[in-house]
């Protein structure tokens, strides 16, 4: 058993909150491993039950532990997620200091790049759930825009994913899932089933890239895809956008929509 040990100076719940961390850290505990109770870390970082829950509060928000409730109650150590990154870029668009020029526009850097990489080093099993995932969105379209919507976006995490970069994976589940979360509730039918149709018609001609390892020919058709996007998008949006942001990506689609890397 860990045993942390008592802290003397201030401010404590920080001091706490590091010592928690640094355990994570040296995976003394491991993720879904549940941490000391309460009790067990006033006593042994020998601080109130006040500090403790602040620094427990602050690991949460930081994605690095969950609290549970229940018969097994108590702060577990977390499986690391875009989550906390997530709901940073949400508060940002709530709170009007991003919108979706500027979510398409950082996209646009890292997005092509990734399919780039996911043509070079794809596996058969990864195009397999790629071509699945695509036939779900469709097949959602029916029942629920909304569903259909959701699914087909989470096909650029999915090629992110193939890069095998947790960077890249973070940063594009992060963007993705604000851009899906709030836009498309947003937007809500405002866009109809030929727009979803030619979405997820999109992504398939980006994975067919990908499938024949063409990474070229899978940047282009991400770049483009993304642009052609926005163009739809801008059309429905209920909100202002970035007018700089906004005439650079404009520009970019009057010259052509270049496939060129």
């Amino acid at each position: 058993m860990v045993n942390f040990k008592s802290l003397k100076k201030p401010p404590l719940s920080q001091e706490v909150e590091r010592a928690i961390k640094e355990s994570i850290a040296e995976q003394l505990f491991k993720p879904g491993e549940k941490l000391p109770s309460e009790r067990e870390l006033v006593e042994q970082f020998q601080v109130s039950r006040v500090t403790i829950r602040e620094a427990l509060g602050n690991l949460k928000a930081a994605g690095l532990i969950e609290i549970r409730r229940g018969m097994h109650a108590g702060a577990y150590v977390a499986e690391l997620t875009a989550g906390p990154i997530t709901e940073n870029f949400q508060n940002l668009i709530r709170l009007k200091k991003i919108d979706y020029s500027h979510l398409i526009d950082v996209r646009l850097y890292i997005e092509p790049r990734a399919a780039e990489m996911a043509a070079r080093h794809r596996t058969e099993s990864e195009l397999v759930e790629l071509q699945s995932l695509l036939d779900k969105a469709e097949s959602l379209i029916d029942h629920s825009h909304r569903q259909a919507r959701l699914t087909n976006v989470s096909f650029h995490c999915e090629v992110a994913k193939i890069t095998q970069n947790p960077m890249v994976v973070f940063i594009t589940e992060s963007i993705t899932q604000s851009y899906s979360a709030l836009i498309i509730e947003e937007t809500g039918d405002l866009l109809d089933q030929s727009v979803i149709r030619k979405f997820i018609n999109e992504h398939r001609v980006i994975l067919d890239a990908i499938a024949r390892k063409n990474p070229q020919a899978a940047y282009a058709k991400t770049r483009r895809h993304l642009l052609e996007t926005y163009q739809a998008y801008a059309r429905v949006m209920p909100e202002e956008i970035d007018s700089t942001i906004d005439r650079r990506i404009r520009m970019e689609l009057a010259t052509g929509l270049s496939e060129k890397p």
